[in-house]
């Protein structure tokens, strides 16, 4: 190994400790660093029979204050009202936390999460291990593990929310692509580890359930316009049939919900096509056309399942409750433009991605971690707040565009994988937007797309390593 390799091989083993270094500080920090109780993690105590110990509030209360560590077992166990794949980790969370309670019954949450933290840190150190002969491979992953290790994804980890477990998941499957795109491993590995992976994604919440079969479309273009794979392709019939299968089975999951899914889906509804596709269009009664909504619906622009009673919606526009996403996709194909006006109107007011409405820190009402002073406590999400709006604007169309853009210029150098992991990238990023859009509109937005800023920090991790490799042909 050269002195040039060596180097580069060691900086990326720094950068990979500084970046689980952090990890490991954020969930021992004292007092515990995350997200208050609210929303989602309501769902999932409730699934458990779980009480925050310290809360003056009655059983299953929104605390959206401050987070709390210790929980005590205040009801039975019920059966799940949402289906996700997070309930996997969550239940191992809760085992844990149960194993080790104190003699008070308390149990710890930062216990509970332990096994969660050390099995992602594993499994991304397996990952850079195999990277490490290709030292320009190994640095960039690290590097992108270092700038994703942020305040804005680990503050989920001390949580019952699904989102680190979501995120962990993204790391891995990343990494899975980084091996398959520097040779590291076979393309049948990369495709069995990296379907595992979406699966549980795809099943972690409704918003990720077309992304599965988005990415396996993708994936079955590029081996179809790649001659070796062509044969594999016509010779598997049974496999691509079982695969196709296996792309419908979180839309099956989704679609045969329960009564809660389909409520908060009729919600979901009501915040994107008032709250943000009508007031985005020019032509309201148009699109309302486009949508197949009759014109009464138009009184609820600019309105929100939170602030109109259910009654009126139920009353006077029906019909969008239970409106499609196809449809609402194919009135955007009629008539794009509000798309980007709703980009625009995400880049003046909905900026960063902290969720600044709950409290960060235990034993602080509302306290914010970007307010403590602490050096190890800042997040990049605080250099995003300094962006003005229009630059804001341009850094997202930026990181919208941009990676088809990479694709094609690694396509011109004869650089199939790089152009296809550019591609899986933007595929990545503009689903997790417009996904966040689609399926809620511009309501708790910096939640809904949270993985936007890790697969947006992953295209400058990818292109930074394609340079300084000299985009060295891996194909």
């Amino acid at each position: 190994m050269s002195k040039t390799n060596a180097a580069a091989t060691l900086l990326a083993c720094v950068i990979l400790a500084a970046a689980t270094l952090r990890a490991l500080a954020f969930w021992a920090a004292d007092p515990m660093l995350a997200y208050a109780n609210n929303y989602d993690q309501i769902r999932a105590l409730r699934t458990f029979g779980l009480q925050p110990r310290d809360a003056k509030q009655e059983l299953y209360a929104a605390t959206p204050g401050q987070p709390w560590r210790y929980f005590v077992q205040a009801d039975k166990r019920h059966a799940p009202t949402y289906p996700s794949s997070d309930l996997l980790f969550k239940s191992i969370q809760y085992g844990t936390m149960a194993a080790f309670a104190h003699g008070d019954g308390s149990m710890d949450i930062k216990v509970g999460t332990a096994p969660q933290l050390i099995a992602w840190l594993l499994g991304v150190w397996l990952i850079f291990r195999r990277l490490t002969p290709r030292p320009m491979a190994a640095l960039g992953y690290a590097g992108w593990m270092l700038l994703v290790a942020d305040p804005i994804n680990l503050l989920f980890l001390n949580t019952w929310y699904a989102e680190f477990s979501t995120f962990a998941v993204a790391t891995l499957f990343v990494g899975i692509a980084w091996l398959w795109l520097f040779d590291r491993v076979s393309l049948r590995s990369a495709l069995i580890w990296g379907t595992t992976s979406l699966i549980f994604i795809s099943l972690s919440r409704s918003q990720y359930m077309f992304l599965l079969p988005a990415v396996a479309l993708l994936t079955g273009l590029a081996l179809a316009l790649s001659r070796p794979h062509r044969g594999l392709l016509a010779a598997a019939p049974g496999k691509l049939a079982l695969l196709a299968l296996i792309c419908l089975l979180p839309t099956l999951v989704y679609k045969t919900a329960s009564e809660q899914v389909r409520t908060a889906t009729s919600a979901n509804r009501i915040d994107t096509v008032f709250g943000a596709l009508l007031p985005a269009s020019k032509d309201q009664d148009k699109m309302l056309e486009r949508l197949g909504l009759p014109s009464g619906c138009l009184q609820f622009s600019g309105r929100n399942w939170y602030d109109t009673p259910t009654e009126q919606y139920q009353t006077h526009c029906p019909k969008v409750m239970t409106l499609s996403l196809g449809k609402i996709a194919k009135a955007l194909v009629g008539d794009p433009t509000p798309l980007v006006t709703i980009i625009g109107n995400i880049a003046s007011h909905h900026r960063g991605f902290l969720q600044n409405q709950l409290g960060h820190i235990e034993g602080s009402v509302h306290a914010r971690i970007d307010t403590s002073g602490k050096m190890h406590h800042q997040s990049l999400d605080r250099l995003l707040g300094y962006l003005s709006a229009s630059a804001t604007h341009l850094l997202l169309w930026f990181s919208i565009l941009s990676p088809a853009l990479a694709a094609l210029a690694a396509w011109a150098l004869r650089q199939r994988r790089w152009a296809f992991v550019f591609l899986l990238n933007g595929l990545l990023f503009n689903y997790a937007l417009f996904s966040s859009i689609l399926g809620d509109g511009y309501f708790d937005l910096a939640r809904h797309a949270m993985l936007c800023f890790s697969f947006g920090a992953l295209f400058f991790a990818l292109l930074a390593t394609f340079i300084a490799s000299g985009a060295r042909k891996t194909s």
